[in-house]
């Protein structure tokens, strides 16, 4: 994939140095665990900060080496292959890498299309019940109600965002499978599926 592709903040990530990538890992991992407990009311001890900035370096080195694993795996295999990275790319861009052959995408565009068809009602129930959820902890803890209020408004965001969502990334789905000349041929025995 050309540098030119990617967004700037995926070059930004690309060129930062490995040590300065697993320190913000480990501080954004530090700030939203002891925050929690801050919002919650409770108290924080420097022993405790300390601990979570430890297991937040341990975080930050796992996450960079699971995503070095994953994309040296990906290098093997031939450029336009269905990797996780190029599903994810061709989806969110609507445009397929270069030698995209259509009988390993149809498959793996239409097995995304099927694995999220329920999530369109599925998914505002399950986030519209954790929003529900946290307004009852918000009412059981009027002392410190911040941390459920937050988590409430962000559960109700995302409830709300499904039916947005699933259905614009469906439209760029059926996109990527048009981009081949004979796309509608090699789709499996069912169609795409529906909403």
């Amino acid at each position: 994939m050309d540098d030119d592709e990617v967004s700037g903040w995926v070059r930004l990530l690309r060129r930062a140095p490995r040590w300065a990538l697993v320190l913000g890992i480990a501080v954004v991992y530090t700030v939203f665990m002891l925050g929690m407990k801050l919002l919650q009311g409770e108290q924080v001890e420097p022993i405790e900060i300390a601990v979570t900035g430890a297991l937040g370096l341990a975080v930050g080195g796992f996450a960079l080496w699971f995503t070095r694993r994953q994309r040296a795996k990906e290098r093997q295999k031939p450029e336009g292959w269905p990797t996780v990275t190029n599903l994810k790319q061709a989806v969110s861009k609507g445009r397929l890498p270069e030698g995209a052959a259509a009988e390993q995408w149809i498959p793996e565009l239409t097995k995304i299309a099927a694995q999220e068809r329920y999530m369109i009602w599925a998914g505002p129930l399950l986030f519209g019940a954790f929003a529900a959820m946290g307004v009852f902890l918000t009412l059981e803890n009027p002392d410190h109600p911040w941390f459920w209020v937050l988590a409430t408004i962000g559960f109700a965001g995302v409830a709300l965002w499904y039916p947005i969502w699933i259905p614009r990334r469906r439209t760029r789905i059926e996109g990527l499978i048009a981009q081949f000349p004979d796309g509608g041929n090699l789709m499996p025995d069912e169609s795409m599926p529906e909403n």
